[in-house]
């Protein structure tokens, strides 16, 4: 399948709601004050790299809601990698309920050749020094092991700087 290269892209989020959805932007916010970073709203990305015309993907999205029933998200460690969507991140257990999810989402958008999926939900974007960012991770050791209920995906479109995604529909999943 080829798209035009103009087309947008959209990533598809589990976003906690409540306490939970409140301590994580709470981080997110005072981590990007300090270290001049991009905000962004917390979330686990479900599928990404999506491309293709928007009617088209939300109806996707929607098929792809049906086929998943709600189901629990826990948080666990924080983490760091030298991607820069992967700065500083709490990991997310990879149940067989999230994986299955994931699974549905690569057959629904043809993303089966796309990396392997590694749940998490990103603290901060950027570059850090390896010593710094492991100080980072000790201070904030066993702050998120939190959990959520996915009730919804969210469609975001992705474009330039996390200040300018967008969400474009929300959908209820249900089985």
């Amino acid at each position: 399948m080829h798209w035009h290269l103009n087309s947008p892209r959209f990533s598809l989020w589990l976003m906690p709601g409540g306490e939970v959805r409140q301590r994580l932007a709470g981080a997110i916010l005072e981590l990007s004050q300090q270290y001049y970073t991009p905000i962004f709203e917390p979330h686990v990305t479900l599928a990404g790299g999506i491309v293709g015309p928007v009617k088209k993907t939300v109806s996707k999205m929607r098929e792809l809601a049906g086929r998943i029933a709600p189901f629990t998200v826990r948080l666990g460690a924080v983490d760091g990698s030298d991607e820069y969507f992967r700065c500083l991140f709490v990991k997310v257990a990879t149940t067989h309920l999230i994986m299955s999810a994931n699974k549905a989402a690569r057959e629904v958008f043809c993303l089966e050749k796309q990396p392997a999926f590694m749940p998490h939900l990103s603290l901060r974007y950027g570059h850090l020094p390896s010593g710094v960012k492991e100080r980072m991770i000790a201070s904030l050791a066993g702050r998120f092991e939190l959990e959520f209920k996915a009730t919804s995906i969210h469609l975001y479109l992705i474009r330039r700087e996390p200040a300018v995604w967008r969400r474009v529909a929300t959908t209820g999943l249900g089985l």
